[in-house]
Protein backbone atom coordinates (compact mmCIF):
# COMPACT_ATOMS: atom_id res chain seq x y z
CA UNK A 1 0.00 0.00 0.00
CA UNK A 2 1.81 3.06 -1.54
CA UNK A 3 -0.71 5.64 -1.66
CA UNK A 4 -1.92 6.99 1.30
CA UNK A 5 -5.05 9.49 1.72
CA UNK A 6 -6.21 11.46 4.67
CA UNK A 7 -9.94 12.01 5.30
CA UNK A 8 -12.78 11.46 8.03
CA UNK A 9 -16.23 9.94 8.07
CA UNK A 10 -19.26 12.09 9.51
CA UNK A 11 -22.85 12.04 10.75
CA UNK A 12 -25.60 14.50 12.25
CA UNK A 13 -23.77 13.40 15.41
CA UNK A 14 -21.24 15.73 14.88
CA UNK A 15 -23.00 18.93 14.23
CA UNK A 16 -22.27 21.75 12.21
CA UNK A 17 -18.55 21.51 10.50
CA UNK A 18 -16.62 23.89 9.20
CA UNK A 19 -15.30 22.16 6.04
CA UNK A 20 -13.43 24.71 4.39
CA UNK A 21 -11.37 24.09 7.92
CA UNK A 22 -11.62 20.53 7.00
CA UNK A 23 -9.83 20.96 3.81
CA UNK A 24 -7.29 22.95 5.56
CA UNK A 25 -5.96 20.71 8.27
CA UNK A 26 -4.28 17.46 7.92
CA UNK A 27 -3.91 14.07 9.96
CA UNK A 28 -0.33 13.62 10.91
CA UNK A 29 0.83 16.15 8.45
CA UNK A 30 -1.05 14.35 5.62
CA UNK A 31 -3.66 16.53 3.67
CA UNK A 32 -6.90 16.06 3.89
CA UNK A 33 -8.38 15.62 1.00
CA UNK A 34 -12.09 13.26 1.49
CA UNK A 35 -15.05 13.11 3.57
CA UNK A 36 -17.77 10.33 3.98
CA UNK A 37 -21.06 11.44 5.17
CA UNK A 38 -24.05 9.47 6.64
CA UNK A 39 -26.47 9.59 4.13
CA UNK A 40 -29.43 8.00 6.12
CA UNK A 41 -29.76 4.88 9.12
CA UNK A 42 -32.29 2.41 9.10
CA UNK A 43 -35.23 3.90 6.85
CA UNK A 44 -34.43 7.55 7.76
CA UNK A 45 -32.38 10.26 6.27
CA UNK A 46 -29.89 11.47 8.17
CA UNK A 47 -30.70 14.88 9.46
CA UNK A 48 -27.47 16.61 7.80
CA UNK A 49 -26.31 14.69 5.38
CA UNK A 50 -27.61 17.08 2.31
CA UNK A 51 -26.35 20.32 4.31
CA UNK A 52 -22.97 18.42 5.20
CA UNK A 53 -22.54 17.30 1.39
CA UNK A 54 -23.25 20.29 -0.48
CA UNK A 55 -20.68 21.98 2.35
CA UNK A 56 -18.26 19.34 2.02
CA UNK A 57 -18.51 19.54 -2.17
CA UNK A 58 -18.48 23.32 -1.98
CA UNK A 59 -14.91 22.55 -0.15
CA UNK A 60 -13.39 20.86 -2.55
CA UNK A 61 -13.61 17.66 -1.10
CA UNK A 62 -14.13 14.47 -2.29
CA UNK A 63 -17.24 12.80 -0.96
CA UNK A 64 -18.78 9.72 -0.50
CA UNK A 65 -21.74 8.18 1.73
CA UNK A 66 -22.42 5.78 3.58
CA UNK A 67 -25.69 4.14 5.25
CA UNK A 68 -26.09 2.73 8.31
CA UNK A 69 -28.05 -0.70 8.29
CA UNK A 70 -30.45 -2.01 10.68
CA UNK A 71 -31.73 -4.66 7.78
CA UNK A 72 -32.64 -8.18 8.98
CA UNK A 73 -32.90 -9.47 5.41
CA UNK A 74 -31.97 -8.82 1.99
CA UNK A 75 -35.41 -7.44 0.93
CA UNK A 76 -34.77 -4.74 4.05
CA UNK A 77 -31.21 -4.23 2.07
CA UNK A 78 -32.42 -3.28 -0.85
CA UNK A 79 -34.93 -0.89 0.07
CA UNK A 80 -32.35 0.80 2.26
CA UNK A 81 -29.85 0.75 -1.14
CA UNK A 82 -33.08 2.67 -2.72
CA UNK A 83 -33.57 4.92 -0.40
CA UNK A 84 -30.16 5.94 -0.64
CA UNK A 85 -30.15 5.92 -4.38
CA UNK A 86 -33.66 8.00 -4.22
CA UNK A 87 -31.90 10.70 -1.81
CA UNK A 88 -28.90 11.39 -3.91
CA UNK A 89 -30.74 11.70 -7.06
CA UNK A 90 -33.64 13.83 -5.72
CA UNK A 91 -30.65 16.21 -4.07
CA UNK A 92 -28.81 16.13 -7.57
CA UNK A 93 -26.06 14.70 -6.14
CA UNK A 94 -25.52 12.36 -9.67
CA UNK A 95 -21.70 13.15 -10.87
CA UNK A 96 -20.59 14.86 -7.88
CA UNK A 97 -20.14 12.00 -5.38
CA UNK A 98 -16.19 10.84 -6.41
CA UNK A 99 -16.20 8.08 -3.46
CA UNK A 100 -18.15 4.98 -3.12
CA UNK A 101 -21.49 4.48 -1.47
CA UNK A 102 -20.84 2.89 1.57
CA UNK A 103 -22.95 -0.09 3.72
CA UNK A 104 -22.06 -0.14 7.40
CA UNK A 105 -23.58 -3.18 9.13
CA UNK A 106 -22.25 -3.38 12.10
CA UNK A 107 -25.50 -4.10 14.26
CA UNK A 108 -24.95 -7.18 16.92
CA UNK A 109 -28.68 -7.84 16.38
CA UNK A 110 -27.51 -8.05 12.75
CA UNK A 111 -24.28 -9.67 12.96
CA UNK A 112 -25.82 -12.62 15.19
CA UNK A 113 -27.71 -13.93 12.00
CA UNK A 114 -24.49 -15.38 11.25
CA UNK A 115 -22.08 -15.33 8.16
CA UNK A 116 -24.81 -16.35 5.46
CA UNK A 117 -27.17 -14.28 6.39
CA UNK A 118 -25.04 -11.19 6.63
CA UNK A 119 -23.20 -11.70 3.36
CA UNK A 120 -26.67 -12.21 1.59
CA UNK A 121 -27.99 -8.87 3.27
CA UNK A 122 -24.29 -7.17 2.93
CA UNK A 123 -24.10 -8.25 -0.94
CA UNK A 124 -28.27 -7.31 -1.39
CA UNK A 125 -27.76 -3.96 -0.53
CA UNK A 126 -24.09 -3.02 -2.73
CA UNK A 127 -25.72 -4.79 -5.78
CA UNK A 128 -29.06 -2.76 -5.58
CA UNK A 129 -26.43 0.29 -5.72
CA UNK A 130 -23.46 -1.18 -8.52
CA UNK A 131 -27.09 -1.94 -10.52
CA UNK A 132 -27.08 1.86 -10.75
CA UNK A 133 -23.59 2.54 -11.53
CA UNK A 134 -22.76 3.91 -8.60
CA UNK A 135 -19.79 2.05 -6.34
CA UNK A 136 -20.52 0.39 -3.43
CA UNK A 137 -18.34 -0.35 -0.47
CA UNK A 138 -18.40 -2.57 2.46
CA UNK A 139 -18.14 -0.95 6.26
CA UNK A 140 -17.51 -3.06 9.02
CA UNK A 141 -15.10 -3.90 12.17
CA UNK A 142 -11.84 -6.40 11.48
CA UNK A 143 -13.25 -9.04 14.05
CA UNK A 144 -16.62 -8.63 12.43
CA UNK A 145 -15.31 -8.88 8.89
CA UNK A 146 -13.52 -12.00 9.56
CA UNK A 147 -16.70 -13.93 11.20
CA UNK A 148 -19.47 -12.94 9.50
CA UNK A 149 -19.02 -12.11 6.14
CA UNK A 150 -17.95 -14.50 3.47
CA UNK A 151 -14.80 -12.71 1.41
CA UNK A 152 -15.18 -14.75 -1.90
CA UNK A 153 -18.84 -13.93 -2.36
CA UNK A 154 -18.37 -10.19 -1.45
CA UNK A 155 -14.42 -9.76 -3.33
CA UNK A 156 -15.68 -7.32 -5.94
CA UNK A 157 -16.53 -4.62 -3.99
CA UNK A 158 -13.94 -2.57 -1.53
CA UNK A 159 -13.48 -2.71 1.49
CA UNK A 160 -13.87 0.08 4.48
CA UNK A 161 -12.50 -1.51 7.91
CA UNK A 162 -12.59 -0.13 11.17
CA UNK A 163 -9.76 -1.41 13.86
CA UNK A 164 -8.49 0.96 16.30
CA UNK A 165 -5.18 -0.95 16.50
CA UNK A 166 -2.05 -0.74 15.28
CA UNK A 167 -2.06 -1.26 11.25
CA UNK A 168 0.55 -4.45 11.26
CA UNK A 169 -2.20 -5.97 13.77
CA UNK A 170 -4.41 -5.26 11.67
CA UNK A 171 -2.77 -7.19 8.81
CA UNK A 172 -0.87 -9.46 10.52
CA UNK A 173 -2.74 -10.85 13.40
CA UNK A 174 -5.89 -10.06 11.97
CA UNK A 175 -4.96 -11.24 8.47
CA UNK A 176 -6.73 -8.19 6.55
CA UNK A 177 -4.63 -6.32 4.63
CA UNK A 178 -7.34 -6.27 1.54
CA UNK A 179 -8.86 -2.92 2.43
CA UNK A 180 -9.61 0.23 0.21
CA UNK A 181 -10.05 2.73 3.15
CA UNK A 182 -8.90 1.58 6.88
CA UNK A 183 -11.15 4.06 9.58
CA UNK A 184 -7.97 4.03 12.12
CA UNK A 185 -9.19 6.24 15.25
CA UNK A 186 -11.41 8.49 16.68
CA UNK A 187 -10.09 11.73 17.07
CA UNK A 188 -10.51 13.10 20.56
CA UNK A 189 -11.43 9.92 21.85
CA UNK A 190 -8.88 8.88 24.71
CA UNK A 191 -9.39 5.30 24.15
CA UNK A 192 -9.68 5.23 20.17
CA UNK A 193 -7.07 7.49 19.65
CA UNK A 194 -4.81 5.68 18.59
CA UNK A 195 -2.41 7.88 16.24
CA UNK A 196 -3.21 10.56 18.81
CA UNK A 197 -4.83 12.78 16.68
CA UNK A 198 -5.86 14.99 19.46
CA UNK A 199 -8.85 16.87 16.93
CA UNK A 200 -9.77 17.55 13.23
CA UNK A 201 -9.34 21.01 12.03
CA UNK A 202 -13.33 22.37 11.57
CA UNK A 203 -15.02 19.62 13.80
CA UNK A 204 -15.85 20.36 17.41
CA UNK A 205 -15.10 17.04 19.40
CA UNK A 206 -15.12 13.32 18.43
CA UNK A 207 -14.40 12.54 14.70
CA UNK A 208 -13.55 9.43 13.13
CA UNK A 209 -10.61 9.09 11.14
CA UNK A 210 -9.58 7.45 7.76
CA UNK A 211 -6.91 6.60 5.54
CA UNK A 212 -7.33 5.50 2.01
CA UNK A 213 -5.38 3.61 0.20
CA UNK A 214 -6.33 3.99 -3.28
CA UNK A 215 -7.22 6.42 -5.30
CA UNK A 216 -11.24 5.85 -5.70
CA UNK A 217 -12.02 9.58 -7.00
CA UNK A 218 -10.06 8.87 -9.57
CA UNK A 219 -11.13 5.27 -10.46
CA UNK A 220 -14.67 6.05 -10.28
CA UNK A 221 -14.26 9.19 -12.33
CA UNK A 222 -12.89 7.03 -14.84
CA UNK A 223 -14.98 4.15 -14.53
CA UNK A 224 -17.91 6.26 -15.20
CA UNK A 225 -19.82 5.08 -11.67
CA UNK A 226 -21.90 7.23 -9.72
CA UNK A 227 -23.16 9.44 -12.53
CA UNK A 228 -19.88 10.71 -14.16
CA UNK A 229 -18.60 10.25 -17.60
CA UNK A 230 -16.39 7.47 -18.43
CA UNK A 231 -13.28 8.05 -19.32
CA UNK A 232 -10.94 5.74 -22.13
CA UNK A 233 -8.21 5.73 -24.78
CA UNK A 234 -7.22 8.99 -25.75
CA UNK A 235 -8.97 11.91 -27.56
CA UNK A 236 -8.58 14.16 -30.19
CA UNK A 237 -10.20 17.23 -29.80
CA UNK A 238 -10.28 19.79 -33.18
CA UNK A 239 -11.54 22.96 -32.39
CA UNK A 240 -12.21 25.20 -35.77
CA UNK A 241 -12.89 28.59 -36.71
CA UNK A 242 -10.13 29.84 -34.05
CA UNK A 243 -9.88 33.58 -35.49
CA UNK A 244 -6.46 33.98 -34.17
CA UNK A 245 -3.40 32.22 -33.43
CA UNK A 246 -2.88 34.08 -30.19
CA UNK A 247 -6.37 32.40 -29.48
CA UNK A 248 -4.76 29.57 -30.48
CA UNK A 249 -2.11 29.05 -28.32
CA UNK A 250 -4.03 30.29 -25.25
CA UNK A 251 -6.52 27.84 -25.75
CA UNK A 252 -3.39 24.95 -26.16
CA UNK A 253 -1.98 26.54 -22.82
CA UNK A 254 -5.14 26.10 -20.88
CA UNK A 255 -5.44 22.18 -21.99
CA UNK A 256 -2.23 21.81 -20.90
CA UNK A 257 -2.71 22.97 -17.33
CA UNK A 258 -5.22 20.85 -17.13
CA UNK A 259 -3.23 17.71 -18.12
CA UNK A 260 -3.94 17.51 -21.77
CA UNK A 261 -1.63 18.04 -24.40
CA UNK A 262 -2.13 20.21 -27.79
CA UNK A 263 -0.91 21.86 -30.79
CA UNK A 264 -1.95 23.98 -33.78
CA UNK A 265 -2.32 22.90 -37.16
CA UNK A 266 -2.80 25.66 -39.40
CA UNK A 267 -5.78 24.80 -42.02
CA UNK A 268 -7.55 26.97 -44.82
CA UNK A 269 -11.37 26.86 -44.49
CA UNK A 270 -12.96 24.32 -46.24
CA UNK A 271 -13.50 24.81 -49.99
CA UNK A 272 -17.31 25.54 -51.26
CA UNK A 273 -18.78 23.44 -53.97
CA UNK A 274 -18.59 25.60 -57.54
CA UNK A 275 -21.50 26.49 -59.17
CA UNK A 276 -22.38 27.93 -62.87
CA UNK A 277 -21.41 31.48 -62.33
CA UNK A 278 -18.86 31.64 -59.22
CA UNK A 279 -15.84 33.96 -60.13
CA UNK A 280 -12.81 32.21 -59.26
CA UNK A 281 -8.99 32.40 -59.80
CA UNK A 282 -6.74 29.54 -61.34
CA UNK A 283 -3.62 28.40 -59.65
CA UNK A 284 -0.54 29.40 -61.31
CA UNK A 285 0.72 26.65 -64.33
CA UNK A 286 -2.06 24.71 -63.73
CA UNK A 287 -2.56 22.59 -67.01
CA UNK A 288 -5.63 22.02 -69.09
CA UNK A 289 -7.98 19.16 -67.84
CA UNK A 290 -6.86 15.79 -68.98
CA UNK A 291 -3.47 17.45 -70.43
CA UNK A 292 0.39 18.29 -69.40
CA UNK A 293 -0.79 21.61 -71.25
CA UNK A 294 -0.59 25.15 -69.81
CA UNK A 295 -3.38 28.23 -70.60
CA UNK A 296 -1.46 31.26 -71.71
CA UNK A 297 -0.23 33.08 -69.05
CA UNK A 298 -2.14 35.98 -68.56
CA UNK A 299 -4.97 33.48 -67.73
CA UNK A 300 -3.39 32.95 -64.65
CA UNK A 301 -3.56 35.97 -63.79
CA UNK A 302 -6.90 37.46 -64.13
CA UNK A 303 -10.34 36.57 -62.66
CA UNK A 304 -12.28 33.39 -64.48
CA UNK A 305 -16.37 32.56 -64.64
CA UNK A 306 -17.63 29.10 -64.36
CA UNK A 307 -19.45 28.05 -67.49
CA UNK A 308 -20.15 24.55 -67.58
CA UNK A 309 -19.23 21.94 -64.48
CA UNK A 310 -19.23 18.11 -65.37
CA UNK A 311 -21.56 15.89 -63.42
CA UNK A 312 -18.48 14.53 -60.63
CA UNK A 313 -17.66 18.31 -60.02
CA UNK A 314 -13.76 17.47 -61.10
CA UNK A 315 -14.09 19.27 -64.94
CA UNK A 316 -14.93 22.59 -64.70
CA UNK A 317 -14.98 24.98 -68.12
CA UNK A 318 -14.03 28.66 -67.85
CA UNK A 319 -13.91 31.78 -69.53
CA UNK A 320 -12.57 35.48 -69.00
CA UNK A 321 -15.88 36.37 -69.86
CA UNK A 322 -19.37 35.58 -68.34
CA UNK A 323 -20.62 34.63 -72.08
CA UNK A 324 -19.28 34.34 -75.23
CA UNK A 325 -15.94 32.27 -75.77
CA UNK A 326 -14.67 29.49 -73.64
CA UNK A 327 -11.17 29.61 -72.46
CA UNK A 328 -11.00 25.74 -71.35
CA UNK A 329 -11.14 23.21 -68.83
CA UNK A 330 -9.14 22.35 -65.49
CA UNK A 331 -9.93 20.58 -62.47
CA UNK A 332 -11.25 22.07 -59.69
CA UNK A 333 -8.60 21.48 -57.04
CA UNK A 334 -6.47 24.46 -59.08
CA UNK A 335 -9.82 26.96 -58.32
CA UNK A 336 -10.66 28.72 -55.85
CA UNK A 337 -13.72 31.06 -54.92
CA UNK A 338 -13.24 34.67 -55.05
Amino acid sequence: MNEKFAGIDVSSYQGDIDFNAVKAGNLKGIPVTFVIVRISAGKSVDARAVANINSALNAGLSVGVYHYSTARNTADAKAEAELVLKTIKDNGFDGKLSLPVAFDIEENDVLKLGKTACTAIAKAFMDTIAEADYQPMLYTYAAAYNNYFDKTALQDYPLWVAAYIPEKTLNNTFGISDYAVWQFGVAGNAEFDLEVIGSVSGVKGQCDCDYMYEDLPKKIREEGKNGFSPVSGNYTVSIEGIPSLELAEELVEYAESKGYSGKIAETAPPAQPLKVGDMVRMEAGAPIYGTNDKFASFVYNVVLYVREINKNGDRVVVSTRQTGDITGAVDSKYLVKV
